[in-house]
C-alpha cells in the first residue's frame, strides 16, 4: 500500500511539473517538425529548440539556452542518435564532443579569446 501511494504521489508531481512548461510545435515540411521549449518559470524565454523527424525522433540541430538567452549548447542528432560535433559553452571555454551513431569519438576543450 505504501508503494502504491508513493507511486501515485510521484505521478502527480511529474504531471504537475510537465504541465508548467510551454512547448510549441511547427510543421516545417512533410519530414520535420520544429519544437521550441520554454523555461517552466518564464514561458517567454526559450530553453531549447530543434527538430523532430517524421518518426518523432530528434533530428538535426538542437540549441539550448540559459535563462538570459545565451547559447549553452549546440547538439546534432540523426534519427534520434547523437551525431556530429556537439558544442558546450562555459565561461570562456568551448568543449567539443564528436559523436558517431551515439558513440563518443573525440573530446576537445578550446579557450575562447574575446577582444
Amino acid at each position: 500500500m505504501k508503494t502504491f501511494i508513493n507511486s501515485i504521489l510521484m505521478l502527480f508531481c511529474v504531471a504537475t511539473f510537465s504541465q508548467e512548461q510551454k512547448v510549441e510545435f511547427k510543421k516545417v515540411d512533410a519530414n520535420l517538425i520544429k519544437a521550441t521549449y520554454y523555461f517552466a518559470d518564464n514561458n517567454t524565454v526559450i530553453e531549447r529548440e530543434g527538430f523532430f523527424n517524421k518518426n518523432e525522433k530528434l533530428h538535426g540541430m538542437w540549441v539550448s539556452y540559459d535563462t538570459q538567452g545565451n547559447k549553452i549548447a549546440i547538439a546534432y542528432y540523426n534519427d534520434g542518435k547523437k551525431d556530429g560535433i556537439w558544442s558546450y559553452f562555459n565561461e570562456g571555454k568551448v568543449n567539443l564532443v564528436t559523436y558517431d551513431n551515439n558513440k563518443i569519438i573525440n573530446v576537445e576543450e578550446k579557450i575562447v579569446a574575446i577582444n
